[in-house]
């Protein structure tokens, strides 16, 4: 029996039958060029025989487009493809030069990583923050000494200094979801304060933009961002989930924004689960019966998560076909 249409991956109008491999593809690149929703790219490579792992494909190599079943896939030529025989004989060993594409391009989420946290739970009553700055400066940058009050570590322990730049609500409940903090800069405790009477000096040994009094002191902890992202679509179904937030504070958010939103570990969502954003017009009065009536809500673009939180996540807008909002909903893919 064959598989519902819907089941099947839609084909971008004018996918080339052949694509040879250039450096800096990734596999949403390529994927982009044969599908209309490129986040299903793995539908469109399992098909293959050739690729065991579609992460190893190398720039060079011929892609073409096959239908099989009914269903499309994409094959690497022949001319790319081993024989399968392998004679053995002394050798010396080698490795090849070139680097596999990779699914997606990471530069465009660590910088957001490394300058951001979300963060619960915490009382920045209690949290080292920083009083002043030598001399009785209001800012402070590299090379400049800072004054901070509350318990802090050894003589050349380094901290992380955070602002908060927004507490993200839910909509649905108005419960708070946790604090979204930026990094401003990074300082060494250089003398520890000898009473509570005393605040410990801190020399700024990274600054993104000014220090200044009342930005608080963590303990470091680099960010990381997983080597690949498994896209695929949610587990379980999706409960009310929309935009909360952009980074950069911008109005309208287009593709490659990075954007909050209010789902989480709690609600089963994973790094790489992809969303369909929806637009939901205003409602429409009916002059005949008076009834106010909604329009059908409007695809307009697609998010997938990177860094997943107990109760909201971050993702990235990987397209959108119109401006998006804070407000617009998520949906399933």
């Amino acid at each position: 029996m064959s598989r519902a249409e819907s089941e099947i991956p839609r084909l971008t109008e004018g996918a080339p039958d052949t694509y040879s491999v250039q450096r800096g593809d990734t596999l949403w690149d390529i994927s982009a060029l044969f599908l209309n929703e490129p986040w299903r790219w793995p539908e469109l490579w399992r098909v293959n025989p050739t690729v065991r792992d579609p992460n190893l494909i190398y720039p060079g190599d011929v892609l073409y487009l096959r239908w099989d079943n009914g269903a499309p896939g994409i094959y690497l030529s022949e001319r790319t493809v081993a024989s399968g025989v392998t004679r053995l004989s002394p050798t010396m060993r080698s490795e090849p030069l070139k680097v596999a594409i990779p699914e997606m391009p990471r530069d465009l989420i660590e910088p957001f990583i490394k300058n951001h946290r979300f963060l619960r739970d915490f009382n920045s009553q209690d949290q080292p923050r920083i009083l002043a700055g030598y001399g009785g400066r209001l800012i402070s940058g590299v090379g400049d000494s800072v004054y901070v009050t509350g318990n802090v570590a050894s003589a050349g322990e380094n901290y992380d200094v955070l602002r908060s730049a927004q507490e993200l609500i839910d909509p649905v409940t108005g419960e708070s979801l946790g604090q979204l903090m930026v990094f401003v800069g990074r300082v060494a405790l250089s003398q520890a304060a000898a009473s509570q009477e005393q605040a410990s000096r801190f020399d700024v040994v990274v600054a993104r933009e000014e220090l200044r009094a009342g930005d608080l002191l963590f303990p470091v902890v680099d960010g990381r961002v997983v080597s690949t992202f498994r896209l695929r679509p949610p587990d379980t179904t999706l409960k009310s989930a929309e935009l909360l937030s952009v980074d950069s504070g911008v109005s309208q958010i287009g593709t490659l924004d990075v954007v909050a939103v209010n789902l989480g570990d709690v609600d089963g969502s994973e790094v790489g689960h992809v969303f369909a954003i929806e637009k939901h017009g205003d409602r429409i009065s009916d002059p005949v019966s008076g009834k106010w009536l909604s329009p059908p809500p409007v695809r307009a673009g697609t998010l997938m998560l990177f860094a997943v939180h107990e109760r909201a996540s971050f993702g990235l807008i990987l397209g959108a076909n119109q401006p998006l909002s804070v407000g617009d909903k998520l949906a399933m893919p």
